[in-house]
């Protein structure tokens, strides 16, 4: 029974943490500045990385709403394509690697799960943010999907949006474009090869 009041109550302030944000106004109707810094594709063994740097500011705002309990998801989305010259492009790889950001309030510290995987813990948000900033480099395409030689049209991007929250936590302003970030797409084109 206290369990159940206990939760009814911390639900019940988060719902209100969350009205507050929501009309805070222009301080906090920025969440973030995200932007490629640089990306490139590495040959190894196994097959072709991803090798990316990202920057991100997250505004006071979403640093408060992080740390009231808010999940953040972070998805780090890569494409290839190979060009035609008798059709639409080829799509040959898409990728996504997700890092989801939570404060937990039990332990103080920040979780960082990988798609919805590793789970690792950290004492800061800015610790925690290293995971997006410098993700890993994950493996996005085997050796054998592409064609030795040929070159490729690489498009990557970083989203940031608001975790999946229950529907009673849920404000307008939260699935309002300020709080879902995302960079530009980067594109370059890279030449595969045999290594």
């Amino acid at each position: 029974m206290i369990r159940r009041s206990t939760s009814l109550l911390r639900q019940l302030l988060l719902t209100f943490l969350l009205a507050l944000l929501a009309l805070a106004g222009p301080s906090l109707g920025h969440a973030a500045d995200v932007e490629v810094k640089s990306a490139k594709i590495e040959s190894g063994e196994e097959g072709y990385r991803l090798a990316a740097v990202f920057s991100i500011e997250l505004s006071d705002g979403l640093r408060k709403a992080i740390k009231e309990g808010i999940p953040v998801s972070f998805t780090t989305e890569v494409e290839l394509t190979r060009s035609r010259w008798y059709w639409v492009d080829e799509k040959v790889v898409r990728s996504e690697n997700t890092v989801k950001i939570a404060f937990n309030e039990w332990t103080q510290q920040y979780t960082a799960i990988v798609n919805n995987g590793l789970q690792q813990t950290f004492p800061s948000l800015d610790a925690a943010l290293n995971l997006v900033v410098r993700p890993s480099r994950w493996l996005i395409a085997e050796k054998s999907l592409l064609t030795n030689g040929a070159t490729y049209n690489v498009a990557l991007q970083l989203r940031m949006g608001l975790s999946k929250i229950p529907i009673h936590f849920q404000i307008p302003s939260f699935s309002d474009s300020n709080w879902s970030q995302k960079t530009e797409w980067k594109r370059f084109s890279f030449k595969a090869d045999d290594k």
